[in-house]
């Protein structure tokens, strides 16, 4: 997992090249190359599967995300993107007319709560009248540490204080001005003296659906197979993922430019945690877990109506599911 994979508006986007007569997308995606949940498409690129499925993606280009991508995505001829769930619900309630059509990611991955060693804090209740970082107002960070406090019956006695990025969370930490700080790899796992681990967020937070995939409906109803095999690319890079371990850190070194013996060390245990590259489908707990966030950061005021924004129809039938 990278600094930037909980940013609320990462998300990849299809974008039409005109550069050659031969019909052919480049795909840009929201921080690939740093984003651990962009994995299946190095791996989709890698091995070929665009091709095999008759897509032409000639390039991929590593977009910021934010307004930028989705206005990119919007334009597209072929207009399908993954986007932090509240991002995409954000778009919907603004009047952008998009649908969520595929589960990308429903495992918050190693991201862990950290303090100082030398502090008196060991537990959350230890960290009652103090302060905890999470990177920006709203953001799945904030998102996931006012659920560990709520689910720990800390709510309302712990501080949350935005600290502008996991690295200013640790200087922050560093210095005093914060008493706890968000930390994931790869200093989670390969300086594990630097900081001690309050606690792991997965731990109090198993599943919840962070990551999605979505489109237009207006695409979704014009160009239904050519979504389905896109969702299917996707799905089969998570197979292999899973199915060939020392191949998929071989691509992930590769892509993200990472020491292929410091890899070896922290990606592992990723393999260990389902959900962490969904197949495709919903889970109705880990949407009403990520509808439960979205009420403590103040995105919505009442549940999601998840039926009104998930249109299940691209996905494999053993996949679709009441919500």
């Amino acid at each position: 997992m990278s600094i930037v994979r909980f940013a609320a508006a990462g998300f990849v986007a299809l974008v039409m090249s005109a550069a050659t007569p031969v019909q052919a997308y480049k795909l840009a995606v929201s921080q690939y190359g740093r984003v651990t949940a962009t994995l299946p498409w190095a791996v989709a690129t890698e091995k070929g599967y665009f091709k095999e499925a008759g897509i032409n993606v000639d390039q991929i280009i590593a977009g910021m995300g934010g307004g930028t991508t989705l206005r990119n995505m919007l334009a597209s001829d072929l207009p399908y993107g993954e986007v932090a769930t509240s991002a995409a619900l954000a778009a919907i309630r603004s009047g952008v007319d998009i649908v969520i059509v595929n589960t990308a990611s429903s495992h918050i991955g190693e991201i862990a709560l950290v303090a100082n060693p030398k502090s008196s804090i060991h537990k959350v209740q230890d960290l009652a009248g103090k302060k905890a970082g999470y990177t920006a107002p709203k953001s799945t960070s904030e998102l996931l540490l006012r659920l560990a406090l709520k689910d720990a019956g800390m709510a309302g006695k712990v501080e949350a204080v935005a600290t502008g990025g996991f690295g200013g969370g640790l200087t922050a930490l560093d210095t005093g001005a914060i008493d706890a700080a968000p930390l994931i790899d790869p200093i989670l796992t390969l300086q594990p003296d630097h900081y001690r681990v309050i606690f792991s967020f997965a731990d109090i937070i198993p599943r919840v659906t962070w990551l999605v995939g979505v489109t237009t409906r207006k695409f979704a109803k014009e160009n239904p197979e050519l979504l389905r095999k896109m969702i299917a690319v996707h799905r089969r890079a998570v197979d292999y993922i899973y199915a060939n371990h020392d191949d998929a850190i071989r691509i992930y070194s590769k892509v993200w430019n990472a020491d292929p013996k410091q890899v070896a060390k922290y990606f592992p245990k990723y393999f260990t945690y389902e959900g962490e590259w969904s197949r495709g489908g919903f889970e109705k707990a880990a949407l009403e877990k990520m509808s439960e966030g979205l009420q403590l950061v103040g995105d919505t005021d009442k549940p999601v109506d998840w039926s009104k924004v998930i249109d299940q129809q691209f996905l494999p039938k053993d996949q679709q599911k009441p919500l």
